[in-house]
């Protein structure tokens, strides 16, 4: 939001379900001088407030977790302008090995890991986004700028990789925050490098 409110002339309004990270987020506008340009609204994103409407809406590895990407697409178009535009970068499903028992078995792992609730191809996205009244403008595939396998990641994959032999195990770790995360991470890290998934940076305006 710093970022965005140095680039841009207009006022920048943040959503987060976290009421610490909404006080932290206020001590930082405050300390950059920018309290007159910079607001967080602590509630679901699904849920936004009727007003104000908004020239662009920007979603970083959010709308994944949506309980309903096809309720929140809807929900977010209400709320821009005409001619605005929704940004969305995240991680997509891709048609690849569709059925494939090792490829199923990775994306269930990423969905309970990351609490992921809404995994969609490209296609299905854009597809709900015309239905709710918006157009595709840009679909920047970034899955080859990323960073995958680096020494952390190896080392996560070989501690997430012990537990597979014991199942039992594995369903008590998925429901510890710390390790699923672990095990979530290292789906993702699959699926991303045999293309199951990939992230993209999608652009697309309401009429």
């Amino acid at each position: 939001m710093v970022r965005l409110a140095r680039e841009v002339d207009g006022f920048v309004s943040g959503v987060t379900i976290s009421r610490v990270q909404a006080e932290i987020a206020a001590k930082r506008f405050d300390r950059e001088g920018l309290t007159d340009r910079c607001d967080v609204i602590c509630a679901d994103f699904a849920e936004l407030p009727a007003e104000p409407h908004y020239d662009a809406m920007v979603a970083v590895e959010a709308v994944v977790h949506s309980p309903s990407l096809e309720n929140l697409i809807p929900s977010l178009v209400d709320r821009l302008r005409p001619g605005g535009r929704l940004i969305l970068c995240d991680d997509w499903a891709t048609e690849k090995d569709r059925g494939l028992a090792a490829r199923e078995r990775c994306l269930d792992q990423f969905r309970a890991g990351w609490r992921v609730g809404s995994l969609h191809t490209v296609a299905e996205l854009v597809a709900m986004s015309e239905r709710a009244g918006l157009r595709l403008v840009e679909d920047l595939d970034l899955t080859p700028y990323l960073h995958l396998g680096r020494p952390r990641d190896r080392v996560i994959k070989l501690a997430v990789g012990a537990t597979a032999v014991l199942p039992r195990l594995r369903n008590r770790l998925v429901e510890m925050p710390f390790w699923a995360n672990m095990i979530g991470g290292s789906a993702l890290q699959a699926g991303l490098s045999r293309r199951w998934l990939e992230y993209h940076l999608i652009v697309l305006q309401k009429a």
